[in-house]
């Protein structure tokens, strides 16, 4: 690793811990004994999704960033590198632990190991390096009913409003057949939301002053869809002004046609959908 690298490394660590000790002090404390809460079945498996999403594209950008360097023969390449999304998002695990509003998960723990794990397989093996995990998210009405939970602004909804989140698949058919059959730049997309989901489990909660409240009426269902994507590092080689144009779609999903099956509603298609 060359001395710039090794520089830019130690400056993320710092960023790294001086956010931790943010967190421990401000949304964290105060801190009880370290304990393990069980959240393996809440909001439709959304939340797991996230922590896998979280780790593999962590664990992605520091490979490619200082495992994956031009002066390493492949097979001397730094490979080990892809567990650092589950080294980075450990301590926040360990943190919750200790708080009073959360506990420890085993479930996030095996969500972000197999995310570590995806990204290994990715840059090891030509079927996996062809399934790239994608991300796309919607603003909904479900947080105007309990937005303290949901998120009263958008980069709160983003990470806590499940009914907007969407979790993809994007499937390189080409790559995976070693055959061009679509376009170089295009993709077959495979998804997985949820909507209707005001609680963890349920709908029912008790508000700030203890009065029941049930929403029970309004239906948890999933929703599974197929789609199309871009592949953005071959469109981002045409020039530099699609260098960043495409550059978020590394990992966002390209908004485009849609078919989903929702089991609750059936089948529906979305003219363009993210």
């Amino acid at each position: 690793m060359s001395l710039l690298k090794k520089q830019q490394l130690l400056i993320y660590l710092f960023i790294y811990v001086v956010l931790l000790g943010w967190l421990s002090s401000v949304w964290y404390s105060p801190f009880i004994s370290f304990h393990f809460f069980n959240d393996f079945f809440e909001w439709l498996y959304l939340d797991k999704l996230g922590h896998f999403f979280s780790s593999f594209h962590l664990s992605l950008y520091f490979y490619q960033k200082f495992g994956k360097s031009e002066s390493l023969d492949p097979s001397q390449s730094k490979k080990w590198i892809c567990w650092s999304g589950f080294l980075l998002l450990l301590p926040i695990e360990i943190l919750d632990g200790f708080s009073p509003n959360y506990g420890a998960s085993p479930a996030d723990l095996l969500a972000n190991g197999l995310g570590s794990l995806f990204c290994y397989l990715h840059i090891s093996y030509r079927v996996a390096s062809g399934l790239l995990p994608k991300f796309s998210f919607h603003t909904t009405a479900f947080h105007l009913i309990r937005p303290a939970l949901l998120g009263y602004s958008l980069p709160q909804q983003v990470l806590k409003d499940y009914n907007g989140q969407t979790y993809w698949v994007a499937v390189d058919i080409n790559k995976i057949f070693h055959k061009k059959i679509l376009p170089e730049w295009l993709v077959l997309s495979v998804g997985y939301g949820a909507e209707g989901l005001l609680g963890g489990h349920d709908n029912v909660w008790q508000s700030a002053t203890g009065i029941p409240v049930s929403y029970s009426q309004i239906a948890r269902t999933k929703r599974f869809f197929i789609s199309v994507d871009i592949i953005a590092t071959t469109l981002m080689g045409k020039n530099k002004i699609f260098k960043y144009l495409f550059s978020p779609f590394l990992f966002l999903k390209f908004p485009a046609p849609a078919i989903e099956l929702n089991l609750e509603r059936g089948w529906i298609f979305h003219p363009v959908y993210f």
